[in-house]
């Protein structure tokens, strides 16, 4: 028959291997819940929308499953996860601020396309204005007309441009869209210039 002592002693070990065991044993929901964050961060283009959030959440993860690691190479006994389980946890809050921060820049940057589109447009009819008036000047040197034709021709091309710029941001690609609208910009201001300068030198 058992004494109290004994009984006592055998209820604490078996107590510490439970414990043991449960310590021993990877956090494999808090990983999942890791990965399935960070995988969300990386459909929300977290590396082109917020770089620095996703950098940041990457490492985070590659820390914490470096931790899972290391543990799991020790025994079962002397195993403990609750660093990791911090770890990933910090990892899963990093990766949902990396999409969060992706999801406004991605807006922020559409905005911006929005207001270069706008910009485009209201250049395109400016120049369009000039032209007119270039076409009903009275005065008309030598060579004129020819020069009206291809400064039409310049205008009429940059405005096909637009289209391509409106088509990739539809497609959602907004960086592209963004590169695009910059380069349309700076060559409708180039074209507007000409334009002024063939209309005050004609006086017209």
């Amino acid at each position: 028959m058992l004494t109290w002592r004994r009984v006592f002693v055998m209820f604490v070990i078996s107590t510490a291997v439970v414990g043991l065991t449960a310590c021993g044993k990877a956090p494999q929901a808090a990983i999942d819940q890791a990965q399935n964050a960070l995988k969300a961060a990386g459909e929300a283009e977290a590396a082109s929308y917020a770089p620095e959030a996703w950098d940041a959440a990457q490492e985070a993860a590659n820390l914490a499953m470096a931790e899972v690691e290391a543990q799991n190479a020790k025994f079962a006994l002397t195993r403990s996860y609750k660093n990791a389980s911090e770890m990933l946890a910090a990892a899963q809050q990093a990766a949902v601020e990396a999409q969060e921060a992706a999801v406004a820049g991605k807006e922020a940057m559409a905005a911006a396309v929005a207001d270069n589109i706008a910009s485009i447009e209201a250049n395109l009819a400016n120049a369009d204005g000039l032209l007119e008036s270039l076409a009903t000047c009275r005065k008309r040197p030598k060579g004129f007309a020819s020069d009206l034709e291809i400064m039409r021709g310049n205008v009429d091309g940059l405005r096909s441009q637009l289209v391509e710029v409106q088509t990739t941001a539809d497609a959602g690609d907004y960086f592209e869209a963004n590169a695009m609208a910059d380069g349309l910009l700076e060559g409708l201001d180039a074209v507007v210039v000409d334009l002024e300068n063939a209309k005050a030198k004609l006086g017209c």
